[in-house]
């Protein structure tokens, strides 16, 4: 450098040695990492942002989760197709709400309704034909119709009122006691006595209480309504106040009147219907139902006998009859 040359030309002599050197050091540079395949970046502006060490990106990289970064931070890569979240994952699972319609899948339940019954044909007969003592009322011969002595007839349709208190085990089982009231009976009837002549009408009235054990099955819902089948047992007592015999062949007030009773026996039921939701808990049930309540009885007693020629009064045994019915039920049922 020339030491006479002036300040500013100094200067820029200094500068462009400078710039010199620092060419010669990145050929050098560039020159050494070449033939290993890392490639020198550019230089940068004084506003440019300094660039990280290939070796910091390499630690960011494995310190990553997802394994990508950018010059920010690590950046996560997006889920595979089918994954869920870990954080969706953590979350509890929500509670599936019901079906509309449907019952609690367990707990007892109240059922209250009622219905109308009418009765298979029956037959009133002796208890024992052979009976003496007293004599029977019909005995065992053979009637002005070619049967044997008998009053033939049913039970006219009568109401049913039911109460029952059930518990559902499973969602297709449940089981109910069940109290079943009849309150009026009226039974209609011809007799077929020897001499009598034709139009010998036989009527009396009773009523019925049974209680029966009943299991259901409930099966699956069909076009929003669920079918069921049901079977049932237990106990019936059945009364009977009287019955009246007239035979207008004889005189108008020709009449016989027997004493009425009461007895009890076994029972049975059998019954199909659907169950239509009304909301979760109460449901509208729509049966069908055979019943099998026992015998009818009237006990041996006196009987009034009144005829032209007078009254009288004789002690007769004990007469019977099958009370079978069939009926249809509606009730509400409400599943606590």
């Amino acid at each position: 450098m020339d030491p006479n040359a002036p300040p500013t030309a100094s200067l820029t002599a200094t500068v462009r040695q400078h710039r010199r050197r620092a060419l010669i050091l990145r050929v050098g540079i560039t020159a050494v990492l070449s033939p290993i395949g890392v490639a020198t970046a550019p230089a940068h502006s004084a506003d440019s942002a300094p660039q990280k060490p290939p070796a910091a990106i390499a630690q960011q990289q494995a310190e990553s989760p997802s394994g990508s970064t950018t010059e920010a931070g690590p950046v996560a890569s997006p889920s595979p197709a089918g994954t869920i979240p870990a954080a969706s994952a953590a979350l509890p699972p929500q509670a599936q709400p019901q079906p509309e319609g449907s019952e609690p899948e367990r707990g007892p339940y109240l059922r209250l309704g009622g219905g109308l019954d009418w009765s298979d044909p029956s037959r009133l007969r002796d208890r024992d034909c052979a009976s003496s003592a007293p004599p029977a009322l019909f005995g065992c011969g053979i009637g002005d119709n070619g049967r044997s002595l008998q009053a033939l007839g049913s039970f006219s349709q009568t109401p049913v009122l039911d109460g029952a208190v059930g518990y559902r085990f499973t969602p297709w089982l449940r089981a109910e006691a069940l109290l079943s009231w009849r309150p009026h009976l009226q039974f209609d009837g011809r007799s077929n006595f020897l001499g009598a002549g034709p139009g010998q009408s036989v009527s009396g009235s009773g009523s019925s209480l049974a209680g029966f054990a009943v299991a259901y099955v409930d099966l699956p819902r069909v076009a929003g309504v669920r079918p069921f089948l049901g079977a049932g047992i237990g106990a019936a007592r059945n009364r009977l106040e009287g019955l009246d015999f007239r035979f207008p062949a004889i005189a108008a007030d020709a009449t016989t009147r027997t004493t009425g009773g009461s007895s009890s026996g076994l029972a049975t039921l059998l019954t199909a219907g659907i169950a239509v939701p009304l909301s979760e808990r109460l449901s509208l049930d729509l049966a069908y139902r055979f019943t099998d309540l026992g015998t009818v009885s009237g006990r041996s007693g006196k009987a009034t006998v009144v005829r032209p020629r007078g009254t009288r009064s004789l002690t007769i045994a004990g007469t019977e009859t099958e009370l079978q019915t069939q009926g249809l039920q509606m009730s509400l049922r409400y599943s606590f």
